[in-house]
C-alpha cells in the first residue's frame, strides 16, 4: 500500500542522515511517512471530491476519508472492460483488498518496531543473505514469529490489492486522460503514491466515455484510409495511370507525352479486332516460313 511504499522510502534517508537502525528511528520513519503520505492522500481526495462534484454523485465529501476513498474513485471510473470482461465493482474489490492489506501492514509495523525495541537491529547472516534476530526467546520469539507470517501473507495480499488497484485506474484513467493513460498507468505502478498527484491533476478534465472515443477514432482511420485509397480498389496513388498520356503522379516534373502512334486508316478492314468473338477458333500456328524448324532453335 502507499503508506508502506512512502515508509520504505523515508527509511533509507533517515539512515542515510546518520540515524541509527533502533525502534525510535522506526517510529520516527513511520511519522514522517505518514504526515507525508497524508499530505498526498488529501491532494488526491480533492480531485476525487472534484470529479465525484462534476459528475453529481451524494456525499461527496466521503472522498477524504482513507479506504473509502476506494469506492469512490469506482463510481467515478464507472463500468469498463478488461480482457473482454465488465468490471462493476472493482472500487468495491479494491477497498476490501485494501483493508486486508493495511491489517497486515498494521502488524507487520507493530512486530518489528517491538523487536527493535527489545532485541535491537538484526544482524546480518551471510550464509542467508539477510538481517535476522538470533536467540529469541519468550514473547520476541512469538513475535518474529508473528513477523514472519505478516510479512509473508502482506505481500501476497498487497499482490492482489495491486492488481485490483490498477485494473480501477485504468479505467479511472482512460476516461480522463485516453491517450495518455497507460503512461500514467506504468507511473502508478512503479510509484505508488504518484496515483494522488496524477487524480488530482486529471480532476479538472471533462470525463468521456472511452469506449465511444475509441469507436470514433477507428472510424474516423476508415475514412481517412478510404479518402486515400479511393474506395476499396482505388489506387493508393490517386491513380496515377488514369492520367492522360500515361503520365503518372499528375506528371511533377512537366515531361512531355508521350507521342502516339498514328491510327491505322484500313484498320477495319483487316488485323485482329478487340473482343474478336472467333479470336479462341483462329490457329495460332506460325505460316508461311521457309525454315520450319527456326521456331525450336
Amino acid at each position: 500500500m502507499e503508506l508502506y511504499s512512502v515508509f520504505s522510502t523515508v527509511m533509507p534517508l533517515l539512515m542515510g542522515f546518520g540515524a541509527k537502525a533502533t525502534g525510535s528511528t522506526l517510529v520516527m520513519g513511520l511519522i514522517v511517512g505518514g504526515i507525508v503520505w497524508l499530505a498526498l492522500f488529501i491532494f488526491g481526495a480533492f480531485g476525487v471530491f472534484r470529479m465525484a462534484k462534476r459528475m453529481g454523485l451524494k456525499r461527496k465529501w466521503l472522498a477524504f476519508f482513507p479506504i473509502i476513498n476506494l469506492v469512490y474513485v469506482g463510481k467515478i471510473a464507472g463500468e469498463f472492460h478488461v480482457f473482454g470482461q465488465k468490471m462493476k465493482r472493482c472500487g468495491l474489490y479494491a477497498m476490501i483488498a485494501q483493508i486486508f492489506t493495511t491489517a497486515l501492514c498494521a502488524c507487520l509495523l507493530v512486530s518489528q518496531i517491538y523487536l527493535y525495541f527489545v532485541e535491537g537491529a538484526p544482524v546480518y547472516d551471510a550464509e542467508i543473505g539477510e538481517s535476522i534476530w538470533h536467540n529469541l526467546s519468550g514473547l520476541s520469539l512469538k513475535m518474529y514469529k508473528f513477523y514472519e507470517l505478516s510479512y509473508t501473507l502482506f505481500y501476497f495480499v498487497e499482490l492482489i490489492y495491486q492488481i485490483l488497484l490498477i485494473l480501477l485506474l485504468n479505467g479511472l484513467y482512460r476516461k480522463y486522460a485516453p491517450r495518455n493513460y497507460f503512461i500514467f498507468l506504468i507511473l502508478a505502478f512503479l510509484i505508488p503514491p504518484a496515483r494522488y498527484i496524477v487524480t488530482f491533476a486529471l480532476s479538472g478534465k471533462k470525463p468521456i466515455d472511452y469506449e465511444a472515443y475509441m469507436r470514433a477514432r477507428r472510424e474516423a482511420y476508415i475514412r481517412q484510409q478510404q479518402q486515400y485509397y479511393g474506395g476499396g480498389y482505388g489506387s493508393p496513388y490517386n491513380r496515377p495511370y488514369g492520367n492522360p498520356n500515361g503520365t503518372p503522379y499528375n506528371n511533377p516534373y512537366n515531361q512531355p507525352p508521350r507521342p502516339q502512334e498514328p491510327e491505322e486508316p484500313f484498320s477495319e478492314f483487316g488485323g485482329k479486332k478487340q473482343g474478336d468473338p472467333f479470336e479462341e477458333f483462329e490457329d495460332k500456328k506460325p505460316h508461311d516460313t521457309n525454315n520450319p524448324d527456326e521456331f525450336f532453335d
